[in-house]
């Protein structure tokens, strides 16, 4: 178990020390250090930032990835001088390359793909399907291999945290399933507050903090009461997973990185194409 310094953006408060299961101090040294040197030799620092991550995962596959996002690699650039803003601009690409990494070789043995399609081309296939919406609000398509070649059949929707404007994802995902096509979000589901305002624990929104508690939980109900997505995958093991049954049919669906194959989203998109292709 590693222990990580979570600090203050308030100055005279002092720093809490978070504690991440699955990784040891010694492999957070060598993640940062990993980190730092990609930033230095990556051309794209949204690349060097997937690419860390990828590394810690398969370096700690038993942690959880949310705390290895937030706490490993976030924490670290904010300290070494990154402001939120940057983070945002540079975290959400980054995500997207290593979701598309991470599944490729496993999603491959079931012929299927993520894939970052160009302006050019998302702006063709979105024509092709006569769906309103800008390719700028489709951040991975989904493709399966048919008799005539990879064919899209829906599109993932890449989020750190819910509160990352998920809600102006809603139109093209709407869009994406009014034609029968898949549409899910993937998520880190990471928020932690530091102190003086929290512990730093990484609970993200969709109601860990809250899990035994009976209240509303309002980011869960865009999917199992409005079902504003087929489904959500998140990826911080604090997130509580749905019930089988929900209002909308729509379920919040809690897994790591390091799996037995096909996991829960893979198991999923097989579902998708099967009914897709009938």
């Amino acid at each position: 178990m590693a222990t990580i310094e979570c600090k203050s953006a308030q100055p005279h408060v002092s720093s809490l020390w978070v504690e991440i299961g699955g990784i040891t101090d010694s492999q957070v040294v060598q993640a940062r250090a990993r980190l730092d040197s990609l930033i230095q030799s990556e051309e794209q620092v949204s690349s060097a930032v997937a690419l860390a991550l990828v590394n810690v995962v398969d370096m700690c596959p038993d942690a959880n990835p949310s705390d290895l996002w937030q706490h490993v690699i976030y924490r670290h650039l904010v300290a070494h001088g990154w402001s939120d803003n940057k983070w945002k601009r540079v975290s959400g690409f980054a995500l997207e390359r290593a979701f598309v990494s991470i599944y490729e070789p496993r999603m491959v043995a079931y012929g299927l793909r993520f894939r970052i399609l160009n302006a050019a081309e998302a702006t063709r296939f979105l024509a092709s399907i006569e769906a309103d919406t800008k390719p700028t609000k489709i951040d991975i398509f989904i493709e399966a291999e048919s008799n005539n070649g990879w064919q899209v059949f829906g599109a993932a929707h890449v989020k750190a945290s819910i509160a990352e404007r998920i809600q102006d994802d809603v139109p093209a995902s709407r869009a994406f399933m009014d034609k029968g096509l898949a549409s899910i979000a993937v998520t880190m589901d990471a928020k932690s507050y530091p102190p003086p305002h929290g512990d730093c624990t990484n609970y993200g929104e969709l109601g860990g903090r809250s899990a035994s508690v009976s209240k509303d939980r309002i980011k869960r109900n865009y999917i199992e009461v409005d079902g504003q997505f087929d489904g959500l995958f998140s990826y911080n093991l604090r997130t509580p997973p749905s019930p089988y049954h929900t209002p909308s049919g729509k379920r919040i669906y809690t897994l790591s990185l390091s799996e037995p194959q096909p996991d829960q989203l893979i198991s999923f998109l097989i579902r998708k194409w099967t009914d897709y292709s009938k």
